[in-house]
């Protein structure tokens, strides 16, 4: 069994790489976020956030379980994921980008600047690193700025899969 946690603020590439990387290694992709819809977590929908409030307690539990029980690999993409306890996941992977790129990508989304200002600060302090670190969690960074970046990264973090865990992939 192997589980890889993708994390980062939203529009550094957290999506693209865990999709790609997901259709790549065959393991099972879940976003998060379209977990947490699919289990009824939402508690409400923060409008001035343009944000979902979701139970993260019952979200880390339930898809613990679920990893737990199916034993299979997967790939878990979203905010949340480095969230799940260190003895269930082999890597987490903290995506950034450069700011510029992330000011262009969450104003191509329609986030209101206050929320791309927010997102870009808590990148740049490295928020999700710092409670990574915290929780004594190893994990990467990488930087996904382009399509480059894409390949050279799958590569990566494909290595790293098959070092840790001497597991075959495609």
């Amino acid at each position: 069994m192997v589980v890889i946690a993708i994390t980062g603020v939203a529009g550094v590439g957290k999506t693209t790489l865990a999709k790609k990387l997901a259709e790549i290694t065959r393991f099972k992709y879940i976003n998060i976020l379209e977990f947490a819809k699919e289990k009824d977590l939402i508690i409400e929908y923060d409008e001035a956030y343009k944000t979902y409030i979701v139970d993260e307690d019952k979200l880390i539990e339930l898809l613990s379980n679920l990893i737990k029980k199916d034993k299979g690999d997967y790939i878990i993409d979203g905010n949340f994921s480095h969230l799940l306890p260190k003895d269930l996941v082999d890597l987490y992977i903290v995506v950034r980008t450069d700011p510029n790129i992330l000011y262009k990508r969450l104003k191509e989304r329609e986030y209101p600047d206050y929320k791309i200002f927010e997102n870009i600060w808590a990148m740049n302090l490295e928020i999700i690193e710092d409670e990574l670190e915290s929780e004594k969690k190893d994990y990467i960074v990488i930087y996904m700025n382009d399509e480059k970046d894409l390949s050279k990264n799958l590569e990566e973090i494909i290595k790293l899969i098959r070092d840790k865990q001497n597991k075959q992939l495609p």
